[in-house]
C-alpha cells in the first residue's frame, strides 16, 4: 500500500495491567494523515500524549516503555507489533493506566484482531517509508555465569520488509531455531501475529516478581521438556521476531530492508532505531 492509513472506527481491548492484578483498557481512535502513533493518558489531568517515537523509547525491565518526564507509557511492543504488521500509519491510542494491556497468551493476537475489526481505511496522504542503502550493524559481547556471549543486529538493503531472528541458548537445545519471514499484512496475521511469549524456568520467580504472575498461555520453557504445546516449532524465535517488528515501529516509518538478529532483545532494538536515522541521509527517506 502507497498511502497512509488508519482505522474506521473506534475500538478498544481490555486486559490485565504488566505488573498484574489490575485490569487495563486501551481504545484505538482513526487519526489524520500524518499525525503518527499517538499515545493518550487519559487517566491524568490534561490528557497528556506522547508521540511514539524512539527517542522517548526506554527499556527498563523485560519490555519497551515510552517516556517522557513522568508520563510514562507501558509494553508498547506488542501492540505496536500489530500496527506495524498491518501497515497502520496514523492512530490516537487512549490508555487508562500507565501500560497497556497484556492479553493472555501475550501474544499481537488481540491487537491484531481488534484492529481488522475496525476496518482499515486508506489516507490520501504519502505513506513515509525508511530504504536501508547500507548495512547497519549493532553489536555486543556479555558476559553471564554461563560465559561469554554475542549479540548481534543488522539491517540490510532489500527490496521489501523481512526480519529474521536466530535464537540461541547453548544449554537449552530446544531454543536452537531460526524465524523468517517477508513481513505483509497477509503473512503477519497468519505467520507472526499469534506467536506467544516465553520465558525459561529459570526466570520464572523473576518475572513473577515483575509481573504478579504468568499467564498459563506464556511458554515455559524447561530443559530437556517437548514442545507439544507450540504452535510452531519455532515460536519462540517467531515471538522475538514480534517483539522486533514491534520495536521498529517506534522508527514512525515503513521499514524497506532485511533486518536480521542474532540474540538481541529491546535493548539492541532501540540502539538499531537510534543508529538508522544517524546513518541514514536524505535519500533513505521518502
Amino acid at each position: 500500500m502507497f498511502n497512509q492509513t488508519t482505522i474506521n472506527d473506534k475500538v478498544s481491548i481490555i486486559g490485565t495491567s504488566i505488573t498484574g492484578g489490575t485490569d487495563a483498557k486501551v481504545s484505538f481512535y482513526p487519526a489524520p494523515p500524518d499525525t503518527g502513533i499517538v499515545f493518550i493518558r487519559n487517566d491524568l489531568p490534561g490528557r497528556p500524549q506522547i508521540k511514539c517515537t524512539f527517542e522517548k523509547a526506554k527499556v527498563e525491565y523485560r519490555w519497551t516503555s515510552l517516556v517522557d518526564g513522568d508520563i510514562r507509557i507501558e509494553h508498547t511492543e506488542h501492540a505496536l507489533a500489530a500496527i506495524s504488521g498491518l501497515e497502520l500509519d496514523n492512530l490516537f491510542i487512549e490508555l487508562e493506566q500507565p501500560s497497556l494491556p497484556v492479553t493472555p497468551d501475550y501474544s499481537s493476537k488481540e491487537f491484531t484482531r481488534a484492529l481488522m475489526g475496525a476496518g482499515v481505511a486508506e489516507q490520501f496522504s504519502k505513506k513515509e517509508k525508511i530504504k536501508i542503502h547500507k548495512p547497519i550493524i549493532i553489536y555486543k559481547r556479555e558476559s553471564s555465569e554461563e560465559g561469554e556471549y554475542e549479540k548481534l543486529l543488522i539491517a540490510l538493503p532489500y527490496d521489501g520488509f523481512k526480519l529474521s531472528y536466530v535464537l540461541d541458548y547453548p544449554n537449552l537445545p530446544q531454543l536452537s531455531q531460526i524465524a523468517e519471514m517477508n513481513v505483509t499484512p497477509e503473512t503477519f496475521i497468519k505467520e507472526l501475529a499469534e506467536a506467544r511469549s516465553y520465558i525459561i524456568e529459570s526466570e520464572l520467580e523473576e518475572v513473577v516478581n515483575l509481573t504478579g504472575k504468568v499467564s498459563s498461555n506464556v511458554l515455559v520453557v524447561k530443559s530437556g521438556a517437548e514442545n507439544r504445546s507450540w504452535k510452531w516449532p519455532n515460536e519462540p524465535a517467531r515471538h522475538k521476531v514480534l517483539d522486533l517488528l514491534g520495536d521498529l515501529g517506534l522508527l514512525g516509518k515503513k521499514v524497506l530492508g532485511h533486518v536480521i538478529g542474532f540474540r538481541s532483545g529491546h535493548r539492541l532494538n532501540l540502539e538499531l532505531c537510534k543508529k538508522i536515522f544517524e546513518e541514514c541521509n536524505d535519500d533513505c527517506f521518502g
